[in-house]
């Protein structure tokens, strides 16, 4: 599988098709390719592009945007023909951590609280013994847009991670994801529920729901 090369246009905002269900050749695909940006785009996302300028610039602005949502590919499916997939940013969160862990490569999670960060790390090393989480971080809260101080982003660089999980939520992990990546020197993907979800702190919806 190779990185999406095709995009759809909803409601005024690129999303990447995906026809490959396998998470697995995904991962590998992000790992080889130079997408360094992937947000996971729902209706609630869309929504909000539509009145938020900054996170339809982000979204404009991302290396993947991949439909989590069953109507967005379903909207996707039926502008194109194409057998589109929904890309669960949870699920694939997973299967990178199960790539990383195979290809002794480090992960990195910035999002949530202590006790959720606490709880998402313990989960994480239970489903994946051997997985290096080689940098964990839960900033203070912000009620605006977060804001990452210069020792913070040079601890991420020195930690030599290849893949950072955050989850602030949307659409504040998106619009951190774009003021930052371009200083951080690993790929970078933009989670929201799955800490909590993992963590075991929320309750994840069925799968029958999604």
């Amino acid at each position: 599988m190779t990185i999406p090369s095709s995009r759809i246009r909803l409601f005024g905002r690129e999303i990447d098709l995906v026809t490959d269900p396998d998470l697995g050749r995904l991962a590998r695909a992000l790992d080889d390719g130079q997408a360094a940006s992937v947000y996971f785009c729902n209706v609630h996302m869309l929504m909000l592009s539509q009145e938020d300028a900054t996170l339809a610039r982000a979204m404009d602005k991302a290396d993947l945007v991949l439909a989590d949502g069953v109507p967005v590919s379903w909207l996707q499916k039926r502008i194109s023909g194409e057998s589109a997939q929904t890309v669960r940013g949870h699920w694939l969160m997973l299967e990178i951590c199960r790539h990383a862990e195979k290809n002794n490569q480090a992960i990195g999670l910035i999002g949530s609280t202590p006790q959720v960060m606490a709880e998402l790390v313990k989960s994480l090393k239970s489903q994946f013994e051997d997985l290096t989480i080689g940098y964990h971080l839960s900033p203070p809260y912000s009620s605006g847009e977060l804001v990452s101080p210069k020792e913070d982003l040079n601890a991420i660089n020195a930690s030599g991670i290849t893949w950072l999980f955050a989850g602030f939520g949307c659409p504040k992990q998106e619009k951190w994801v774009y003021r930052y990546k371009s200083e951080l020197n690993c790929k970078i993907l933009a989670v929201g529920a799955a800490f909590d979800w993992w963590a075991g702190t929320i309750g994840k919806p069925p799968d029958w729901m999604e």
